[in-house]
């Protein structure tokens, strides 16, 4: 069963790092929303379909949202136009898996983020202000090939280890487990929980997570609501 801890990490995590505009309390649900690469409005892992809809009365154009709760979601997508919407499992490893020593790996470089960028699946969703204040923030390793980064992982706005991204060409040689190895030990070190969120159909990336003690303990959407 997961503690109240691990079921608002991100809200936890967004809150030592991004300015707080502003907080809706009712009971013990919140709505917390930060400045990232756009204001997001978390939502306590306890919030019911009428404390949202009571907060959409309030602000009902252009809400960039992230909800944990699977039904609630489906009951706020029934009331609002949606733009878009991402759901994701969210895996934690509770047993440091995490290495000494990186051999091969390289902390990533200001000049490595447009490489990051420009492959990303996800582009719509990144800008390289986002990459960069994430570098600044939570870091991030790459593996160099003549002077390129071929594979990297760095950390999202709410702490989460991701990012992750092999070539092509390189794929099938432990890139990834390495770098998800060496991404953990970085979190561990600032004393926060180490979790991640991806995608039900991305079964490599599950595969990879679960072999490096990651279990699947909840899910979150992320939604833009017009």
């Amino acid at each position: 069963m997961l503690s109240e801890q691990d079921h608002n990490v991100a809200l936890l995590c967004l809150a030592e790092e991004y300015p707080l505009l502003e907080v809706i309390q009712e009971g013990t649900m919140l709505m917390c929303r930060f400045q990232s690469d756009e204001e997001w409005c978390h939502f306590s892992h306890n919030s019911t379909h009428s404390f949202i809809k009571s907060f959409f009365r309030q602000y009902n154009r252009g809400q960039y949202v992230v909800i944990s709760d699977d039904k609630v979601f489906d009951q706020v997508q029934q009331d609002h136009r949606k733009a878009w919407s991402i759901a994701c499992y969210r895996l934690f490893q509770d047993d440091d898996h995490s290495l000494q020593e990186y051999p091969g790996l390289q902390i990533i470089r200001p000049e490595h983020l447009q490489v990051v960028y420009d492959n990303s699946k996800y582009q719509q969703f990144l800008s390289l202000e986002y990459l960069n204040m994430r570098l600044q923030l939570g870091g991030g390793f790459c593996i160099e090939r003549d002077g390129q980064p071929v594979a990297w992982a760095m950390t999202h706005d709410d702490g989460s280890v991701g990012m992750l991204h092999v070539l092509d060409q390189y794929r099938g040689l432990g890139y990834a487990r390495l770098l998800v190895l060496a991404m953990s030990g970085e979190v561990r070190k600032i004393n926060r929980p180490v979790f991640a969120h991806i995608e039900p159909v991305n079964f490599p990336s599950l595969n990879l997570f679960r072999s490096l003690g990651f279990e699947v303990r909840s899910k979150v959407t992320w939604a833009f609501f017009k």
